[in-house]
């Protein structure tokens, strides 16, 4: 199997890629919707589960990513640092955050972000906003105002086994996951070399610290693809139908926490993490959120300077940017989270589970209707669904730092018992103040480096 996937989820995840990147695909032997299933040659009696077949497929497709995108392809989304950064709106005026106030938000941050991905873990399931609001009725726990029941008897269902550390009554540490891995990782890297590493560096650190298991969608191609001594440059595409996943979103809040108020230093960091498993959206999704952080981590910051933050190191030309051009227009006309997470699916419903431009609509939805207000903005987002612990997650990073530690009600952190379990080799079990403690000593490294 090549990596993640068989050869059929590959060639099928990376039509859909494609489409939305704007390939020209014309001429292809396909038909079907988004994810086509079938692609007949000659001989083929099983073309669900022939990998030679699906191999001759995907090869067939994947030649047309060396062609031009379609003429009539309204965006344009570049790959470089310094082009993506001329593309991007104007940087919002902030004013600089005073060295005391510091480590008040970067608690914020740090213990928002933990607490939020607990929050949500136990619902990632690929639900809707539907189906995450039929469970908690069937708790007796909607409207989400704590953590999620382990069991919805009325709907009949229980929250993901494996979480059960992570559910109401339950929790006395934050639990393993990825997205409490990732903060711990660029920990690590910049720990190691500041904000000067290369991508094989990134690697590097992957596999000096965690098991390739817990590594999904792009970020595990790019580990196998390491481990199989890929040229580092051909990474980002290779066999990879998931470089625009959200795995750039959920890693890179480190760089702001680190940056405050420094836009450009926040979206390096970002970019030079995400870069070396995603390309466009998926780097844009990384550096839209150290973006966020960096922003919300200034004196007085609003919901707007925050998502303008964000949208100044991305390209107004990109998808991404559209969707949060798009979610913010949506909420100003309705400013209803029901209505306008609806308006999210209806037009980005057909991205993956896992991808970026939609989940990260819906942490921008998560922001402008929790107001910098901690809770609501975290139970906002695990009530739109799809990637329920990133999402909220991310949205209770950028709002911890924004409020600062105050401004997180201790019923959301205390639980953890300031203790994170996690399956990094060189941290394990670790306080989450000692966390807090190393990513300000970061700070300062790379503050005399400038």
């Amino acid at each position: 199997m090549p990596g993640y996937a068989n050869w059929k989820q590959l060639f099928d995840e990376e039509l859909l890629q494609m489409r939305e990147e704007g390939y020209d695909l014309s001429g292809l032997p396909v038909y079907g919707g988004d994810r086509s299933v079938l692609l007949p040659f000659p001989g083929c009696e099983t073309p669900e589960t022939d990998g030679e077949v699906w191999e001759k497929a995907y090869e067939q497709l994947a030649s047309r990513l060396s062609q031009p995108l379609r003429e009539d392809y309204p965006y344009v989304e570049p790959n470089g640092f310094e082009e993506i950064l001329a593309a991007a709106a104007p940087m919002p005026a902030l004013t600089p955050l005073a060295d005391e106030e510091y480590a008040d938000r970067l608690r914020g941050a740090v213990y928002g972000r933990f607490a939020a991905v607990i929050l949500g873990k136990p619902l990632e399931m690929g639900m809707k906003a539907k189906d995450v609001r039929a469970y908690l009725e069937g708790a007796n726990a909607w409207p989400l105002c704590d953590f999620v029941p382990a069991t919805s008897p009325g709907m009949g269902k229980s929250a993901r086994k494996d979480c059960l550390p992570s559910t109401k009554g339950n929790i006395q540490y934050a639990q393993s996951d990825d997205d409490i891995h990732y903060t711990l990782l660029a920990l690590l890297l910049a720990e190691r070399y500041g904000l000067d590493f290369k991508p094989e560096h990134v690697g590097k650190n992957w596999m000096d610290n965690i098991p390739y298991h817990w590594c999904w969608c792009a970020s595990r191609q790019a580990y196998y693809h390491m481990v199989n001594q890929v040229p580092v440059e051909q990474i980002p595409t290779r066999l990879n139908p998931w470089r625009e996943c959200i795995d750039g979103q959920i890693r890179t809040d480190l760089w702001g926490y680190i940056s405050p108020g420094d836009l450009r230093r926040a979206a390096l960091g970002a970019y030079r993490d995400c870069a070396f498993s995603l390309v466009k959206n998926g780097v844009y999704g990384g550096m839209f959120t150290a973006g966020c952080v960096a922003a919300a981590m200034t004196a007085a910051p609003t919901v707007d300077t925050v998502l303008d933050g964000g949208l100044a190191v991305i390209p107004q030309t990109s998808r991404l940017a559209e969707a949060v051009r798009l979610v913010r227009a949506w909420y100003r006309e309705t400013p209803d989270r029901d209505a306008v997470c609806a308006r999210i699916m209806a037009r980005f419903g057909h991205l993956p589970f896992a991808g970026t431009v939609n989940n990260m609509a819906i942490v921008v939805l998560a922001i402008l209707d929790g107001g910098l207000d901690y809770s609501r903005t975290v139970t906002s987002a695990v009530c739109c669904g799809l990637d329920t612990d990133c999402n909220a997650g991310t949205a209770g990073s950028i709002v911890g730092a924004a409020v600062g530690i105050g401004g997180v009600e201790e019923r959301w952190y205390a639980p953890l018992n300031d203790t994170a379990k996690t399956a990094v080799a060189s941290v394990g079990e670790i306080r989450i103040s000692e966390i807090v403690r190393r990513i300000a000593a970061v700070r300062e490294k790379v503050d005399r480096a400038e």
